[in-house]
């Protein structure tokens, strides 16, 4: 059972779900073609923020931060390749768009992984008796 109170599960939870609410308001973007290459850095830099966020409640568990550390990681890398794109005055690349939206999708369901687990646990935090409830 984790060591987080449920007010600490709840605000990881939120965290999260922003997270993956950037990170698909991106993908859907990129996918549409029409890229908006400051606002999605931004957005991506926020993802980023939402997804280390999460981490301040869950770093002590070591699955948890290895999902978060590796989606970090990757909402990064597509967020560089974004960033290049702008101060070099490319436009995308099928495989640039490709890499990017993997990124997205691969942090993604990493944070969808951890978002399952957290809302288990919350799930059972909540449900939880009280030692002198369970005595007859």
């Amino acid at each position: 059972m984790p060591k987080q109170t449920v007010d600490q599960l709840l605000e990881a939870v939120e965290h999260l779900y922003e997270a993956s609410r950037i990170l698909t308001s991106v993908l859907r973007e990129i996918e549409s073609g029409a890229i908006r290459g400051i606002e999605i850095s931004n957005s991506l830099a926020a993802a980023w923020f939402q997804v280390n966020c999460c981490r301040l409640y869950t770093q002590s568990e070591v699955n948890f931060e290895e999902l978060n550390v590796e989606a970090s990681g990757l909402i990064n890398a597509a967020k560089c390749m974004i960033d290049s794109l702008i101060a070099w005055h490319k436009g995308m690349t099928p495989h640039g768009k490709l890499y990017i939206s993997h990124s997205i999708r691969f942090a993604g369901a990493n944070l969808n992984l951890v978002l399952t687990e957290l809302e288990s646990w919350l799930y059972r935090k909540k449900t939880e008796m009280p030692l002198e409830q369970l005595q007859v």
